[in-house]
């Protein structure tokens, strides 16, 4: 009898417990106005193509007005590169530890990964902006970018499913000539909001 009042009690506090689990998860997106968010931190699925190869795998990439860190991982969670720009200049890190430098990022990321990443243009496009300079949009049925063409690029916003905050892409496609990349974006956060 002990036991059976043990087990029923032991039971009763994990289904407890997980139902304050599960409604943690409930709690709706923060909503943000995109042009006025000035830093983030992301976290998702990415999947590079360039001509004859392609790299799947994951990417953490946190920007601020002034720097950006990225950090991509094989699909296992091994590091490949981790990127940094800020105003001393570029520095790309490879998963050997070999240290590269130069002025600019987006040429650094072509001459030592072949990737021909438009880092000027991504800080905007991942956040559903078109970026300085001129630009071809069309919009979807709520007003926001469906597809933004600039720049010699084509950014298609799959999904705007909130991944932690509302009002910001989760899922896009951005394509050139050199490179396509896809990103699911599984995790969004505000760093840094402009009045």
């Amino acid at each position: 009898m002990r036991r059976a009042v043990v087990a029923g009690l032991a039971a009763l506090i994990c289904f407890q417990l997980s139902g304050c689990a599960a409604l943690r998860g409930l709690r709706p997106a923060r909503s943000v106005e995109p042009s006025r968010v000035a830093a983030f931190e992301l976290d998702g699925r990415i999947n590079l193509r360039l001509p004859k190869e392609a790299f799947p795998g994951r990417v953490r990439w946190q920007h601020w007005p002034d720097a950006d860190e990225l950090w991509f991982y094989s699909p296992l969670g091994s590091a490949v590169a981790r990127l940094r720009q800020d105003a001393a200049g570029a520095l790309l890190v490879t998963a050997e530890g070999r240290e590269y430098r130069a002025g600019d990022l987006r040429q650094l990321a072509y001459d030592v990964l072949g990737w021909d990443l438009p880092l000027e243009q991504l800080p905007y496009w991942v956040r559903g902006l078109p970026g300085p300079g001129e630009v071809e949009h069309d919009e979807d049925s709520e007003g926001r970018p469906k597809t933004i063409r600039q720049a010699g690029w084509q950014v298609s916003y799959l999904d705007w499913t909130p991944a932690g905050v509302k009002g910001l892409p989760s899922k896009l496609d951005v394509q050139g000539q050199r490179l396509r990349m896809r990103l699911a974006v599984e995790a969004w956060k505000v760093l840094d909001e402009q009045p």
